[in-house]
């Protein structure tokens, strides 16, 4: 089968949903069908290896629903259609179907069926009023031109039912549970005996460093030699959050930025634990399911998307309260616990194994099926 997938994100843009595609793409291989993933452009530079990768227009960049977030634009989308269909795609598999301009201009362009796939985990307000109420003689051609509609949590399915009415299946976000392991190597960096925090994110205000930051001074005063590992943000980026921190406490945190998507596995392998403070707008977590995966219990807000993936207590720790407080009391706890830890980080690995790749583009492939045996009927 020829599969089109379209993103507006797509590595190395960071993120949940260029990680989804770049997956959902490698097991598709692996499964025998051709793939193509049609996306926007990336940094001067960069290499697309070892995958059909199509780039098309420009990006503008901007924060929307707590997150950066940006629109591919372009004149791809005067000749859209031309475009797709020198592909000869039996499906097009699209994310973020509605939204401008690729993913709803690949929905109104395609002449195969489409499968759309809903990330967002959002509550009702201006910015989605405009797109999907007041914008509604756009938006709802899309909408019943999917031939089938997946959101990858109940929070996702959720949000888009404030707007549409329709069937929405339930297809979650997957985890490379191969790559992702408890017995990987460490870094040489953290191999060192120390209890670790892992805190993998972008510095969006939603994703909850700053919080994670105050808390840190009270974990360290309660567990000698805690360090705190930041993935995916400079220090640079939380600058003012770092100032109110004395100099001992700054020498315990180390700014990674931006990791490699191989060594991922490896950071993990290195901590303790991993810290999610993420304070809403998620509708999985597939940070979470990696930190499992490894082995590393999660530790996180009680948020909607969160909920739907940890057991408190069982597999890793939901906190009901947002704060900085909270957040320093069961981090210290947890870290204390070794035992405990690992016995998490055992019922983690079982509940990340129902998320596997396989597991889940075998669902995918499933809808590919019927849809495309829908159109030949």
């Amino acid at each position: 089968m020829r599969v089109g997938i379209v993103a507006e994100y797509y590595r190395p843009w960071p993120g949940g949903i260029s990680e989804h595609v770049h997956h959902q793409a490698e097991e598709l291989e692996r499964r025998g069908h051709e793939v193509t993933i049609v996306t926007g452009p990336a940094p001067e530079g960069w290499v697309d290896e070892g995958r059909s990768v199509q780039r098309l227009g420009f990006a503008y960049e901007f924060t929307s629903n707590g997150a950066l977030s940006r629109l591919v634009l372009g004149n791809y989308l005067l000749h859209f259609r031309r475009t797709l269909r020198v592909h000869h795609f039996d499906v097009l598999h699209v994310h973020a179907p509605m939204d401008p301009f690729l993913p709803i201009g690949a929905v109104y362009a395609a002449e195969c069926p489409v499968v759309g796939t809903f990330h967002a985990n959002f509550d009702p307000g201006a910015l989605w009023d405009g797109l999907y109420r007041w914008a509604r003689p756009l938006t709802s051609p899309a909408w019943h031109r999917l031939a089938a509609r997946i959101a990858v949590a109940p929070a996702a399915r959720e949000s888009i039912g404030h707007y549409f009415d329709g069937e929405v299946q339930i297809v979650p976000n997957g985890v490379d549970t191969e790559r992702f392991r408890p017995d990987v190597e460490k870094l040489p960096q953290l191999a060192s005996p120390a209890r670790r925090v892992l805190f993998v994110g972008r510095a969006d205000p939603r994703k909850g460093l700053p919080i994670l930051l105050r808390a840190f001074p009270e974990i360290r005063r309660r567990v000698a030699g805690a360090e705190l590992v930041v993935v995916g943000v400079g220090e640079d980026e939380v600058a003012a959050d770092l100032s109110g921190l004395d100099s001992e406490v700054r020498k315990s945190i180390r700014f990674e930025g931006y990791a490699a998507p191989e060594d991922m596995a490896r950071y993990y392998a290195s901590c303790d634990v991993f810290c999610s403070p993420a304070t809403g707008q998620e509708s999985q977590g597939i940070v979470l399911l990696e930190a499992m995966a490894a082995g590393r219990p999660p530790v996180a807000f009680a948020i909607p998307g969160y909920r739907d993936v940890v057991s408190d207590g069982v597999d890793g720790c939901l906190i009901e309260k947002p704060t900085a407080e909270a957040l320093a009391e069961r981090l210290s706890r947890l870290l204390d616990h070794p035992a405990q830890i690992s016995a998490m980080g055992t019922e983690g690995r079982k509940t990340a194994l129902q998320y596997s790749w396989p597991r889940v583009v075998q669902q995918v492939e499933a809808i590919y099926k019927e849809v495309c045996g829908r159109s030949s009927a």
